[in-house]
């Protein structure tokens, strides 16, 4: 919480007089500041970005019961400050895998619910597995967790075809108020990775940018 206030306060030149850093713009150069987000996954954090009136995207992809709470009491506690935009700005962190079909897309997702399982096996040092190398980790239950929502249960990962993806994430984002969906992905093949990204986008009729 402490490094969070110093950041705000570094980015609006907003430490109290006689503070070694007041008077002392991070940047003078340059006349507008980033907007602020706090990412979280619990409703502590939700308050706390609440509280100094900046951004809040949860974590849905490490925390998802915990998703509606959170969001709902940030918007409940939510008090404008000069250091946001005057009003609550709720996002919901999704891990998204989209294949051309809901079988494909489900196998996608192996790759991330892998990681997740070698971390609880081996902690921190777990890398992303290939989808091969998953299948032959996972036990059922891990392999068969949930990618859509089920009995108003948010899921961690979600994965499918684009229309099934696109009517999960849009259900995500009603019953959690989420003004914005951010999305994570964790593919291991590149390609595979891209093409999730190109479904998704071509779900929500979302144009291709120019990158040059």
């Amino acid at each position: 919480g402490a490094q969070v206030s110093e950041v705000i306060a570094w980015l609006h030149n907003a430490f109290p007089d006689g503070h070694p850093f007041a008077d002392k713009p991070l940047m003078p150069s340059v006349a507008s500041n980033p907007d602020a987000w706090l990412l979280g996954s619990s409703p502590g954090g939700a308050q706390f970005a609440a509280q100094l009136g900046i951004g809040y995207a949860f974590a849905g992809f490490i925390n998802p019961p915990a998703a509606v709470m959170a969001l709902q009491s940030y918007r409940r506690h939510f008090t404008a400050t000069q250091f946001g935009a005057g009003a609550p700005q709720a996002m919901l962190g999704v891990n998204v895998s989209v294949g051309e079909t809901d079988e494909e897309g489900e196998r996608l997702a192996w790759s991330v619910k892998g990681y997740y399982a070698r971390l609880r096996r081996i902690g921190g040092g777990a890398m992303v597995p290939s989808i091969e190398d998953a299948a032959g980790e996972m036990s059922p239950d891990e392999r068969d967790e949930p990618t859509r929502v089920i009995g108003g249960h948010l899921p961690r990962f979600v994965a499918g075809g684009p229309a099934r993806v696109r009517d999960t994430l849009l259900q995500m984002a009603e019953a959690s108020g989420a003004d914005e969906v951010i999305v994570q992905n964790m593919i291991a093949d590149p390609k595979d990775r891209r093409r999730s990204h190109e479904l998704l986008a071509k779900a929500f009729g979302l144009a291709a940018r120019d990158a040059a």
